[in-house]
């Protein structure tokens, strides 16, 4: 299941994306149907492939082209962003920027997706983005072990570029993004909110990632 676990939250990074909440622009239903078929295909396409080093070539280009880690950094952050001066701001957008390829690139994922279905559900338009609610079926990603569906759910705008971007991931109507926002306010309040502290720390964190991805 942990792996299972794993493959979700790399979707989740690859389809985390890029606009500012005034810029938000929503995704004809026709459009953003057609987006979550090519870019769950893609993304099953790269993880099923055998040599490692052409699999994270793909997957590597899926985070150039479809993340904006610097806006996912600004939201995680939050509030205290206002507590950081330049520097820190800096320092962190750094380190923020190592931490997602730090966890992108310590993932084991040498386990077969060939079992691995989608089906898009429902897509609805709203004033400033699109859902599309989908179901995943991780079949048997193991030999002797059958996983439940999944309920998967894309928050859609038209981002930078005039691309078709993400701006959360919802799994099992649980949002990765405010997940990990709480995750890092928590965090910082262990650090009693002190920012110099608050980036020692997670700079230890992201090294201790780095040596494991190693």
């Amino acid at each position: 299941m942990f792996k299972f676990i794993q493959f979700i939250f790399i979707a989740f990074i690859i389809f985390a994306t890029s606009a500012f909440a005034s810029d938000l622009v929503a995704v004809p239903s026709s459009e953003a149907r057609q987006w979550a078929n090519s870019k769950g295909n893609q993304l099953l396409q790269a993880f099923s492939e055998k040599d490692v080093a052409v699999k994270y070539a793909k997957l590597d280009k899926m985070m150039e082209e479809d993340v904006n880690i610097k806006y996912i950094g600004k939201f995680v952050i939050g509030k205290y962003g206002k507590k950081m001066s330049k520097e820190q701001q800096s320092r962190y957008d750094d380190l923020f920027h190592r931490y997602i390829l730090s966890l992108y690139h310590k993932a084991n994922f040498d386990f077969d997706t060939s079992s691995v279905h989608f089906t898009i559900d429902s897509v609805t338009e709203y004033p400033k983005f699109t859902n599309v609610s989908c179901t995943v079926d991780p079949g048997h990603l193991t030999d002797d072990v059958k996983f439940e569906k999944v309920p998967v759910k894309f928050k859609l705008i038209r981002g930078q570029n005039n691309r078709i971007q993400a701006i959360d991931l919802d799994i099992s109507n649980v949002s990765m993004v405010i997940e990990y926002r709480k995750r890092f306010y928590q965090m910082i309040i262990d650090e009693d909110e002190n920012m110099d502290w608050f980036l020692e720390k997670f700079e230890d964190q992201v090294k201790a990632n780095e040596d494991a991805a190693q």
